[in-house]
């Protein structure tokens, strides 16, 4: 699945619309979703997810102030469905035995970590379910995301990965097109290390 425009790519190394070309930049711009998936630690695909957390005590406590991290299992959230709590894991499917503080959940969508600032939470169990992960594009031949959807950020990363990637590829040492891939590789370390999924202090899924 393609996170950015083949076409993008072509005008940016200013070839016209040629199947060679296209195709090598197709096999790239694949090769980039997969090592953006393994460096971000998440995948694209849409779906709504439920993980479910064991939260003995907030981790961090300073007199009233208590802070609850939650890693989910998949970044770039789209939005929060719902965060319930509840004493035993099985009783989620009954409201009188859950409460509900998604009103007060703080969510950071890329990184797919969620915040509570206020609940004294004590040995309960929370559910949190989320959808997260792009829509396919079925307008965009070969397979690819929404692009409406994929953040800029991811878009430039992929970009500068398919070029990191296309560096050696027939189609431009054809065309005498060199590109500094020491440069590139630079420009991409910048753009992926502070979108890292790292959150040392969160609590991780069940």
């Amino acid at each position: 699945m393609l996170l950015a425009s083949i076409a993008d790519i072509r005008d940016q190394l200013g070839f016209d619309d040629m199947t060679d070309v296209n195709s090598a930049i197709t096999m790239s711009m694949d090769a980039a979703e997969s090592m953006l998936a393994s460096v971000l630690n998440t995948e694209f695909d849409r779906g709504t997810f439920v993980d479910t957390f064991y939260v003995r005590e907030p981790p961090f406590r300073d007199g009233p102030a208590v802070e609850t991290e939650f890693r989910l299992r998949r970044g770039l959230v789209q939005s929060l469905t719902s965060v319930l709590w509840c004493a035993d894991n099985t009783a989620f499917g009954d409201p009188s035995s859950t409460t509900d503080v998604t009103a007060i959940a703080v969510l950071h969508p890329d990184k797919g970590v969620v915040k509570d600032f206020k609940t004294h939470y004590r040995q309960v169990y929370v559910q949190i379910t989320y959808v997260a992960g792009f829509d396919p594009n079925a307008n965009s031949p070969p397979d690819g995301y929404l692009l409406s959807e994929v953040p800029d950020w991811l878009q430039n990363a992929c970009k500068l990965h398919t070029l990191i990637g296309l560096a050696d590829a027939p189609v431009l040492s054809e065309a005498s097109i060199k590109l500094d891939t020491k440069l590139l590789t630079a420009q991409l370390n910048a753009l992926l290390t502070i979108r890292l999924r790292y959150a040392p202090c969160s609590l991780l899924p069940l």
